[in-house]
C-alpha cells in the first residue's frame, strides 16, 4: 500500500515501522482455547485476589501465553503461563483522580498449574468469552513522533507535511480493510496501540513519569493489552474508549510485571 503512494525508498522506511500484534477474536467453542474475556482469573494457590484498598479489582482477561505467537512482545516471565489482567471497572475515573492510581489495576502471572480461582461475594463476574489470536500487522499513528522522524519532515501541529497526509491516508486505509475483516473490536496484544488521542505510549511516558509510586526506567514501550468497550461484558471506558496495559520492554524482559502502566482513552 505504502508504495503506491512514496517513493521506494520511503516505502521501505515506512514499512519498516509495522510491528506485529494479535487481534483477540471471540472463538468459535467454548473450551477450545484457555484465554478469554471476562469470567475468572487463573492464579497460583498463594496469590491472592487484587484489592484496591478493601475493594476487590475485577477481572478483565484471562491469557494463555501458550497461545500467543507472531506478535512483538519481547519475554514474558520464566515459569508464566497465564496472564491475569485487573482493574478497578467500576471507578475508572481513579485513574485520574486517585491519590495512588496504581492499586486500581494489575496484571498477575501464574504458572502451569494455576487454577481457576472463585471470585470474592461483592465482585461482579462478567460473562466468559473464549478468545482465539489472529495476527495483524499495526502501524503507529501519525500523530507519533517516530513518523516524522521517519519520513524526515518537522513534526508540529496542523497542517501536517504532505507526506504526513499521505501517510494518514494509507494507516486509515489499512484500518478500514482490518475492521473490514476482523470487525471494529480492537482487542489487541503486542504491535502499536490503536490511539483514539495522543499517542499511547508517549502518553503513558508523561504520565507515568509524574506518578510517585511507578518508575518506568524509560526504554520502549511494547502493549501488553488493549481492551476496547465492550456492551456485552458491561464494559464503557469513558465515551466509548478503550483500555492499554503498556510496559517498558526493559521491564519486559526481565519478567517485572509490576511496572505495567495502564493508560485510557475515549472518543
Amino acid at each position: 500500500m505504502f508504495g503506491r503512494v512514496f517513493d521506494v525508498m520511503a516505502a521501505d522506511r515506512v514499512t519498516g515501522l509495522a510491528r506485529p500484534g494479535l487481534r483477540l477474536v471471540t472463538a468459535d467453542e467454548v473450551g477450545a482455547c484457555r484465554s478469554h474475556l471476562g469470567g475468572l482469573p487463573r492464579l497460583d494457590d498463594t496469590t491472592p485476589w487484587p484489592t484496591y484498598f478493601d475493594t476487590p479489582l475485577d477481572l478483565l482477561a484471562v491469557i494463555d501465553v501458550g497461545e500467543l505467537d507472531h506478535c512483538d512482545l519481547p519475554g514474558l516471565p520464566s515459569g508464566t503461563r497465564f496472564l491475569n489482567f485487573f482493574f478497578l471497572t467500576e471507578e475508572p475515573e481513579l485513574l485520574w483522580t486517585g491519590d495512588d492510581p496504581t492499586s486500581t489495576w494489575c496484571v498477575v502471572p501464574a504458572g502451569p498449574d494455576a487454577k481457576e480461582r472463585v471470585a470474592p461475594r461483592e465482585t461482579s463476574v462478567r460473562p466468559t468469552r473464549p478468545v482465539n489470536f489472529v495476527p495483524v500487522l499495526t502501524l503507529p499513528t501519525w500523530e507519533n513522533e517516530i513518523v516524522a522522524r521517519t519520513l524526515g519532515v518537522a513534526e508540529g501541529p496542523y497542517p501536517p507535511s504532505p507526506l504526513i497526509e499521505r501517510y494518514s491516508a494509507t494507516n486509515a486505509a489499512w484500518d478500514e480493510l482490518m475492521e473490514n475483516n476482523l470487525g471494529t473490536v480492537e482487542n489487541q496484544i503486542g504491535g502499536w496501540p490503536g490511539s483514539l488521542q495522543a499517542p499511547v505510549f508517549h502518553r503513558a511516558e508523561s504520565d507515568s513519569a509524574s506518578s510517585r509510586s511507578f518508575s518506568a526506567n524509560g526504554g520502549p514501550w511494547r502493549l501488553l493489552l488493549q481492551l476496547d468497550s465492550d456492551d456485552d461484558l458491561g464494559w464503557k471506558w469513558g465515551d466509548g474508549g478503550r483500555l492499554y496495559f503498556v510496559i517498558p520492554e526493559s521491564r519486559l524482559r526481565m519478567g517485572e510485571l509490576a511496572a505495567t502502566w495502564l493508560e485510557m482513552q475515549s472518543t
